[in-house]
């Protein structure tokens, strides 16, 4: 799977319009966008082909989708979950990805291109990690991301995003079944749209 240069355009148009409907947070967050740009339109969302959506454009593209099952969870099940909160916690969970807020303003790249022909045919590894950068997990790099660009986060949309690899991690289990229906929806929906995007097809309920 690829995307081309148009559906890189679209879909990051689309998740800075999305942007547009968090009410008194929006110029905040657009502003996020803005300064990402090009980092963030084009951060695939994983390092090796046998991933998913290792490619240009595949954090947008997948965080996109993680919100359009999150829409459907909670449509399905009738739960109460506002509307900016979702958006926020879906587009925003993987934002460690594009890499790390620096002090100076800058921001290092996650993900940079593997430059070995062996590693790239034999491992299919198309992104190596930056080694460079100062070690957090993707999570805690996300809200560190929303903290340095002034976001605030409401502490279910905190928890939605720092829990959202699931409970299967040991530092997560102490919140299994102590936390809101936002963190379940979007772990839920995140591993939904995985699977998708390895294996296919398009969930409707």
């Amino acid at each position: 799977m690829s995307l081309s240069p148009e559906d890189i355009s679209a879909n990051f148009d689309k998740f800075r319009s999305l942007c547009e409907k968090l009410g008194d947070r929006s110029e905040t967050a657009l502003a996020m966008v803005d300064k990402l740009g090009e980092q963030l339109a084009l951060c695939p969302a994983s390092s090796r082909k046998d991933y998913h959506n290792c490619m240009p454009g595949g954090l947008v593209d997948h965080s996109l989708r993680v919100l359009t099952n999150s829409m459907k969870l909670v449509k399905s099940f009738g739960w109460n979950v506002p509307k900016d909160s979702l958006i926020i916690s879906c587009l925003f969970h993987d934002l460690g990805k594009v890499g790390l807020a620096n002090d100076d303003g800058t921001v290092s790249d996650y993900y940079i291109p593997q430059e070995s022909d062996w590693h790239r045919e034999k491992l299919g590894e198309l992104y190596k990690y930056n080694k460079e950068m100062q070690y957090m997990s993707t999570p805690q790099r996300s809200v560190h991301m929303c903290q340095q660009f002034g976001l605030k986060l409401k502490t279910d949309e905190y928890l939605s995003i720092l829990l959202n690899d699931g409970f299967v991690l040991d530092e997560n289990k102490p919140y299994c079944l102590k936390t809101n229906p936002l963190v379940f929806v979007v772990m839920t929906a995140d591993y939904i749209s995985t699977m998708q995007e390895k294996f296919g097809g398009v969930w409707t309920p």
